[in-house]
């Protein structure tokens, strides 16, 4: 594959995301009720959408945007580390 890499591989990509995305939104159910997708089917979802992104990483690296940014959840505590020298840095 060229160096650049295809608008259309990143449309497809972002397009089977939401699409995964929403199936999994759009079938969630309340907690003791049964899900409407077997097991397996979940997984699949779930190794689809693994790939998808893995892929979306990639192309983020080979063009230099990637971030190495993740995902915080509302209910998950977040701990920042910052570098005593560039602390330093901004308090001189």
């Amino acid at each position: 594959m060229s160096k650049k890499t295809p608008d259309f591989e990143i449309r497809l990509l972002s397009a089977v995301r939401k699409t995964l995305i929403s199936v999994a939104k759009d079938t969630m159910t309340k907690p003791g009720m049964r899900h409407p997708l077997t097991e397996q089917t979940q997984k699949m979802i779930t190794d689809c959408l693994d790939i998808v992104v893995s892929r979306q990483v990639a192309i983020e690296k080979d063009s230099g945007t990637h971030t190495k940014m993740k995902p915080v959840y509302t209910d998950e505590q977040t701990v920042q580390s910052v570098s005593v020298d560039d602390l330093k840095k901004t308090l001189n």
